[in-house]
């Protein structure tokens, strides 16, 4: 009988692939990048931001539909006939005769993936429509590769694992029927997030192969993955979905006094206070050169770049400027208004 498979592994033991020249251009046919479904609204309490997800290959294939899932199982027991051994990492599943790297599989969208160690001019003109990828540094040891998008290419993907191993020296054993899929069963992208297996970005941060989509988050539940060490005004908004931004507001204590007014620019207490320091009308009074001394009421608004952490207390904020205070990791404080 066949053995049982064993169980997927957690992502604490997962080793990063290590970067290599010409990573950045790893795969020229990339996922299309589609813009996220939003909902209607947000749940009460929150607001929505976008983000970033940097799925591992572990969780590609628990995400996959069926059909991968069953030419991962049929192409999984043809390499594993031979003296082989595998290894999962972030990217990619790899199979290796010693330190030879044989055939390296990873998952495109609907399209499983498989690169061999084979001369892409061996296969100039042929039937097996191969693409040539020697051209990026980190598959250089295995530059031909197939895509296996319906039976027929699955079948010639067998013929090519034949070829490979043969030219190795290896020769195939009996034949193996393991049910790999049932190691995958599907699931929704929160545990997985939860589980290490999917990362989190903030949205202006782009990586190759990312996708995109959105989460509801509150003041105190944005995932601190997700903050930036400076932001512009663009981005900021660029980032969150939607003016309503109370859901980012903390209130404070102090009362309004509308006596005064006097307004200042979200660079500019970036300018005049320290990461980690609170931003009071009387601190801004003795630190910015300008600032109107007999104030009493104090509205911030965005422009520029903010680059520091700052609680930030007034009474009252642009929808931006929370946004640019929230997103670097601080707090928008808005004083309680007089009834």
């Amino acid at each position: 009988p066949e053995p049982e498979p064993e169980p997927v592994a957690e992502a604490e033991r997962y080793e990063e692939d290590e970067p290599e020249e010409g990573e950045e251009n790893d795969d020229t046919e990339e996922e299309a990048q589609v813009s996220p479904v939003i909902p209607a609204a947000p749940p009460e309490g929150k607001i929505f931001i976008r983000v970033r997800y940097n799925r591992s290959y572990t969780a590609r294939l628990i995400q996959a539909d069926e059909t991968l899932k069953n030419y991962y199982t049929v192409l999984k027991n043809e390499l594993m006939r031979y003296k082989v051994t595998e290894r999962i990492s972030w990217k990619h599943e790899t199979f290796r005769s010693g330190r030879k790297l044989l055939v390296k599989l990873a998952v495109r969208g609907k399209t499983l993936y498989a690169y061999f160690a084979l001369d892409p001019a061996d296969f100039e003109d042929s039937k097996y429509k191969i693409k040539d990828v020697s051209s990026v540094a980190s598959k250089a040891a295995t530059p031909v590769l197939y895509k296996i998008k319906n039976d027929r290419r699955l079948k010639y993907a067998k013929e090519l694992i034949a070829k490979v191993m043969e030219q190795n020296g290896l020769t195939a054993g009996e034949e193996k029927s393991v049910d790999y899929a049932a190691q995958y069963p599907y699931e929704e992208l929160e545990p997985l997030i939860e589980r290490k297996l999917v990362k989190l970005l903030p949205w202006k941060e782009f990586v190759p192969d990312s996708e995109v989509g959105v989460i509801a988050v509150s003041k105190d539940s944005i995932p601190p993955e997700l903050l930036v060490g400076n932001v512009s005004v663009t981005e900021a908004e660029d980032m969150f979905v939607g003016e309503n931004v109370d859901a980012l507001v903390t209130v404070g204590e102090r009362l309004s006094d509308r006596t005064k007014k006097t307004i200042v620019n979200i660079d500019t207490l970036g300018r005049y206070f320290e990461n980690g320091e609170t931003v009071t009308l009387e601190e801004i009074k003795k630190r910015v050169p300008d600032a109107l001394k007999k104030a009493t009421y104090l509205k911030v608004l965005a422009r520029g770049t903010l680059d520091k952490n700052l609680t930030v207390e007034a009474d009252d904020f642009s929808p931006a400027a929370i946004k640019m205070i929230v997103i670097t990791g601080g707090k928008a404080v808005k004083t309680r208004q007089r009834t």
